[in-house]
């Protein structure tokens, strides 16, 4: 693979599309037997589609010299979901080395939606439903692990969401993933989706933890109820067998009239491996 770029140099959007497409190739289009086709062309619509936030069908009835949107999606529909995921990331890392070297990073962790609009050309597990946004609640949901470098987020891992499957099972994807870069995980920060038990209990094997909670519930409430940042515990499926105790940082800030808003601010992050640290400071 070349790389078309430095960490100290400025990247172009030129140079960003021709390295985008150069990844692109590297992934595995089969094809559809006794098809001829240009795989260029149909990575460069995929690329078009995602940097414009489109849908395929939007840019094959926009653009010249590309496929029809059926047929487009008929040859991306011949790569091995797994196959392609293992290789993906695997670019990923390759990129992380370059760019990021050997030091200890903080990873965050996020849930991305994309909405879908049109008609399904996979299975209905591919879809998951959220919300009613911009006329539609189907997306393509995955969760992304990425460092910020230079103060952007350069992605480092990646798995889809299938509707049909436990969250936390592909929680554990993307830890695999994790766990396989070219350098030590200092940290993670994840997002509300990642607060259940068995999402906390995977993150805490991995690397040390901060996420934000869920306000729910009398006891949480009573552990919000300050006036001052402490330190506590706190029981998640308190008395079940799935009882899981953490450190809980409650986090007390004075909101200074932002967005017209005055008083205290309190916030509370699961801090896994972090009681070193002040709340402040997770």
């Amino acid at each position: 693979m070349r790389f078309l770029y430095h960490p100290d140099t400025v990247l172009t959007a030129p140079d960003l599309e021709s390295l985008a497409v150069s990844l692109l190739q590297e992934l595995p289009l089969p094809g559809v037997e006794d098809c001829r086709f240009d795989s260029g062309v149909i990575w460069e619509t995929v690329t078009q589609a995602a940097v414009d936030q489109k849908s395929i069908k939007a840019v094959t009835d926009t653009t010249r010299r590309t496929y029809s949107d059926d047929y487009t999606l008929t040859q991306l529909h011949t790569v091995p979901p797994d196959e392609l995921e293992a290789i993906v990331n695997d670019l990923f890392a390759q990129q992380a080395a370059m760019i990021l070297g050997p030091s200890p990073r903080i990873i965050c962790l996020d849930f991305v939606d994309i909405h879908y609009h049109g008609c399904p050309h996979a299975e209905a597990s591919e879809l998951c439903h959220t919300k009613p946004r911009d006329g539609t609640s189907q997306c393509h949901r995955y969760l992304a692990g990425f460092v910020l470098c230079r103060a952007k987020p350069l992605i480092v891992a990646v798995t889809p969401v299938r509707s049909d499957e436990p969250k936390s099972d592909a929680v554990e994807r993307l830890l695999d993933h994790v766990a396989a870069l070219p350098f030590d995980v200092a940290g993670l920060l994840a997002d509300r989706g990642f607060y259940d038990g068995t999402s906390i209990e995977r993150l805490d094997a991995t690397a040390p933890v901060a996420l934000p909670i869920i306000r729910r519930g009398k006891q949480m409430a009573e552990k919000l109820d300050t006036t001052v940042s402490y330190w506590t515990e706190y029981v998640m499926y308190k008395g079940s067998e799935r009882e899981l105790r953490f450190p809980l940082a409650v986090c007390v800030s004075y909101q200074q009239g932002n967005r017209e808003k005055h008083g205290l601010l309190v916030r509370a992050y699961v801090a896994c491996d972090l009681t070193d640290r002040t709340p402040k400071e997770v």
